[in-house]
């Protein structure tokens, strides 16, 4: 019986590729590891590469848990504060923003209509 090892890449759906490279490297602090006709792998220092996929498609990553939109991916940050405070400042589509206990959560929307969630764990001191 086979056993699956590791999360290789996620794939994820976008309008434009060339938009989607320049928004994930500026935004989120991706970096571009390689391009090709309709789709592109972008990384961070740790985890998963993540795949974009040009599509003229009505599609996202995002669904929904009682109606309200949810994440595929949540990330994490050391900063959340200010990461909504920059994208704020750009105008991003972003739909909650609070502590909710175990952390900070932060979801908002790419120019695709991709949800997207990071967190800042709260650090209980016992």
């Amino acid at each position: 019986m086979a056993h699956l090892e590791s999360l290789l890449h996620v794939q994820v759906p976008v309008k434009n590729l060339e938009e989607a490279i320049v928004w994930y490297c500026n935004h989120l602090g991706f970096s571009l590891q390689a391009r090709y006709r309709t789709s592109a792998f972008l990384a961070l220092s740790a985890g998963p590469t993540l795949m974009i996929w040009e599509t003229d498609e009505q599609t996202s990553t995002t669904f929904t848990v009682d109606h309200q939109p949810m994440p595929v991916f949540l990330y994490t940050t050391s900063d959340v504060h200010a990461l909504h405070d920059y994208l704020q400042a750009h105008e991003v589509s972003i739909t909650h923003y609070q502590n909710d206990g175990f952390g900070w959560v932060l979801k908002f929307f790419d120019p695709s209509g991709n949800m997207w969630g990071v967190i800042q764990k709260n650090i209980f001191k016992s």
